[in-house]
């Protein structure tokens, strides 16, 4: 395949914006995600740190709150969001995203995924969210409530999980469910795939074989269904159509390795199955 290096920079830099490089590429994956023990959600929190995090997806809700650290990149389904010490972001369900920051600063931050099974069934109507939670104002009693939720679960994870305190963080979580389901979700009127896990399988697939010269049709081939039937379910899941969720993850999967590596532009247009320059 003979490509050429100004014309992909072009139609790269219209696609993925502005970025910069810095270390070694890792695989788009899928994160399998583990409960704390005996409660609906991951906790995590990372101090003193320069973000690395790759291109990858999960099927939880999670939320994150940059306790300290400026310029804290971080792209989700394809567009990239700048966020500074104090900002509270959302990655709805199973959209593609990475991390990253400058590498002479440290970070400290914190959130959690949301176990989507029991979500699901505790809170019905979340299956018809959309979350709408970008650079929320400071300003607000959402907002202020949120962090609260938020450091105080930091707190009591901290400790020896009684019944007690399980009920104490469970308080904490719920408040953050229903102040997310008021403040925070445009209702959509979603339909539950007829086959949930189709669509989650075509979605690892595809993840795990973006570089190569799969299509659409192809895709459809392998698992042996046609592909407007392949397409309906797959969008109902990812709310783009399966051609354009196979090129966002390839454009997502070239945008981490533009901003992580110091490969050429044209190795890099290559190694993500791009078969021309013009993107």
């Amino acid at each position: 395949m003979v490509l050429y290096e100004k014309a992909i920079t072009l139609h790269f830099l219209k696609h993925l914006g502005t970025i910069h490089k810095g270390e070694k590429n890792m695989p788009i994956a899928y994160e399998e995600v583990n409960n704390l023990a005996r409660l609906p959600f991951k906790f995590f929190k990372r101090s003193n740190y320069v973000p690395k995090a790759p291109t990858h997806w999960h099927t939880g809700i999670e939320i994150d709150y940059l306790v300290s650290g400026e310029d804290f990149k971080v792209v989700i389904a394809d567009q990239t969001h700048h966020y500074n010490s104090g900002d509270i972001w959302a990655i709805d369900r199973t959209q593609i995203h990475a991390a990253t920051g400058h590498k002479n600063r440290s970070y400290y931050v914190m959130g959690l995924i949301i176990d989507n099974i029991f979500l699901e069934k505790e809170y019905t109507s979340s299956k018809n969210w959309r979350i709408k939670m970008d650079h929320i104002s400071r300003d607000t009693a959402s907002y202020r409530q949120l962090r609260k939720n938020l450091i105080t679960i930091a707190e009591l994870v901290d400790q020896p999980i009684s019944d007690s305190i399980r009920f104490l963080i469970l308080s904490e979580f719920f408040q953050m469910i229903a102040l997310i389901d008021s403040e925070y979700t445009e209702k959509t009127a979603v339909t539950t795939p007829p086959n949930q896990s189709l669509a989650d399988t075509v979605i690892t697939y595809i993840a795990n074989n973006s570089s190569t010269n799969i299509t659409a049709q192809s895709i459809a081939e392998h698992f042996r269904i046609s592909q407007v039937t392949l397409n309906k379910e797959l969008s109902q899941v990812t709310k783009l159509p399966l051609g354009k969720y196979l090129k966002q993850v390839r454009l997502m999967h070239a945008r981490y390795l533009l901003l992580s590596t110091n490969y050429s532009v044209a190795y890099i247009a290559n190694y993500c199955g791009f078969s021309s320059a013009k993107v």
